[in-house]
């Protein structure tokens, strides 16, 4: 189950791995999981720093939602990037017409997303493009050499 080039979504449908967290719920397809981690403080001075969702979706965290944290390996167009998640993660599978796509307008004013889910009849998350989280990196990296996506090296399986 993927997505297809910039988040549309295949005849199939998505498996989508969420955050529910004080912040909101998101998520990300599973295909661009290469793997979840404990953040840890103990990393190399020279290890990527991990980019925070919620600070590049523009939403403010509490100090309740760092306490369950995560570092999602997204491997996405060959490279790597680490993303730092707040909240509870699951596995949800969405079918094509369960995955509305943004309008442009609200598309304009949160391009890191790209559809609303509908779970169980009801809008339940927005999901996050990999493809412009890789971009997010990017521009981020430009910023912080710690930041930087790396090229994928190997099978994540």
């Amino acid at each position: 189950m993927q997505l297809q080039a910039e988040g549309v979504p295949s005849r199939a449908g998505t498996m989508l791995l969420t955050i529910q967290g004080e912040g909101g719920a998101w998520g990300i397809p599973s295909s661009a999981v290469a793997r979840v981690q404990r953040p840890t403080s103990d990393s190399p001075a020279d290890a990527e720093t991990p980019l925070e969702l919620l600070t590049l979706l523009g939403v403010s965290a509490g100090s309740e939602a760092r306490a369950n944290s995560r570092v999602l390996v997204l491997e996405v167009q060959g490279e790597r990037t680490s993303l730092l998640v707040h909240g509870t993660l699951q596995l949800a599978e969405t079918t094509a017409s369960e995955l509305l796509p943004l309008p442009p307008a609200v598309q304009a004013q949160t391009p890191l997303l790209s559809h609303l889910a509908v779970i169980d009849g009801k809008p339940a998350l927005f999901v996050v493009s990999p493809e412009r989280l890789l971009q997010a990196a990017r521009s981020a990296a430009a910023l912080s050499p710690h930041a930087a996506p790396v090229p994928a090296r190997g099978s994540s399986c």
